[in-house]
């Protein structure tokens, strides 16, 4: 019995314990917070911006600013992590000048967006962030499109403020998917469009929410934009704290993957009627072998990973994993399974001359290449 009430005790205390709220520094009526939206850089983790929140209050000495987006490459086997979608992220912050000046000597942009709170509010917050900061609470696991330095911003709002926030905008009638989302971020990046294309699965062409959408930075701006809280508007002012001096990098369109995929397509075709069949048997073992690698990281991906944005990946109808298998089979005596094997690969890339009814996002650029496989699969079955 004594032992049962002591338990009890200890429960309600460790209750009462997880009740009660973190207490960070107190602000004065002085404080104030601003949420700044950082825009992209060259860099393939900073192509698609920044968000963090700054909380301040310089009669008391408060000058932080919250930092969803860190990541240490000294991490244990970081790209395997990384590739795996298990390197975890980490809340942290920094003072205001240490935050400007990155972004200064980058000539990236940095809005600021002065948030409407009460003495209260911006407290609630500022415990809420403080709390979350600590070295036990601050690592996640990153996701690009689900849990990002965005969505954990406003996830913070609104676990913060509740039903007094509020989304006032109107979502467009066609909603945007995902995809649609982070394409105008890779139009200067061809090949990293490719690569992601690649690699994306049909889950990241779901329609999407204005909420939804606020992963990315930017539309994370319009959306605090267009809300309100106990009916007042949410962001009381804009202003600009670092003007864009930065020079993207582009892709030349002679270099784009459309050209040179266009251009093996077209050596194929000549090659296929001018190689003898010794170098045709050479020429297929090495480029169904390229093509069956890509198939290869898009299974892992798909399945060996904890990226769900790379699940259901219809990529893998023309670059599949098989390749790896059909390469050993180029050049031998003819056995009934190869020809099983080949008709499979021919149906996975004919298929994807209909890939519009396909509930997946296509880049174009690809299509090229499935050309140039069905020649060769089309061009090695008559031959044989």
């Amino acid at each position: 019995m004594k032992k049962s009430f002591i338990i009890l005790i200890i429960s309600l205390l460790t209750i009462s314990a997880q009740a009660t709220e973190y207490e960070a520094p107190q602000l004065s009526e002085r404080s104030y917070i601003e949420v700044y939206t950082c825009a992209p850089g060259n860099q393939l983790y900073s192509q698609f911006g920044h968000t963090a929140i700054g909380v301040f209050d310089h009669s008391r000495g408060i000058d932080q600013v919250f930092n969803y987006g860190t990541f240490s490459f000294n991490t244990p086997h970081f790209y395997l992590k990384f590739c795996a979608g298990k390197l975890l992220y980490q809340l942290t912050s920094e003072t205001f000048s240490q935050f400007v000046y990155s972004y200064e000597r980058r000539g990236r942009q940095v809005v600021a967006q002065r948030l409407n709170l009460t003495l209260e509010q911006r407290q609630h917050l500022f415990n809420l962030l403080s709390e979350n900061c600590l070295p036990e609470n601050c690592d996640y696991q990153y996701d690009f499109f689900f849990d990002n330095c965005a969505t954990r911003v406003l996830d913070m709002f609104y676990r913060a403020f509740g039903d007094s926030l509020c989304y006032i905008g109107t979502d467009t009638v066609q909603l945007p998917t995902m995809r649609d989302c982070i394409h105008p971020y890779l139009d200067r990046s061809l090949w990293t469009k490719a690569g992601i294309d690649l690699v994306l699965g049909s889950i990241t062409d779901r329609h999407a929410s204005s909420r939804q959408q606020s992963f990315i930075p930017d539309k994370l701006h319009d959306y605090l934009t267009e809300c309100q809280i106990d009916t007042l508007p949410f962001v009381l002012r804009t202003r600009t704290i670092v003007e864009p001096t930065i020079v993207y990098d582009r892709t030349p369109w002679f270099l784009s993957p459309m050209m040179i995929f266009s251009l093996l397509l077209i050596a194929v075709i000549i090659i296929s009627f001018r190689l003898s069949d010794t170098a045709l048997v050479i020429f297929d073992r090495i480029y169904f072998c390229i093509i069956g690698l890509l198939g290869l990281l898009i299974t892992l991906l798909w399945f060996a990973t904890d990226h769900g944005a790379t699940v259901g990946n219809f990529n893998i109808l023309w670059a599949s994993p098989l390749f790896l298998v059909y390469v050993f089979t180029i050049g031998r005596t003819e056995k009934p399974w190869y020809k099983w094997l080949r008709i499979i690969l021919l149906a996975g890339n004919g298929i994807m001359i209909i890939g519009f009814l396909l509930p997946q996002s296509f880049n174009l650029c690809f299509y090229p290449l499935v050309a140039a496989t069905l020649i060769r699969l089309v061009r090695r079955h008559i031959g044989h």
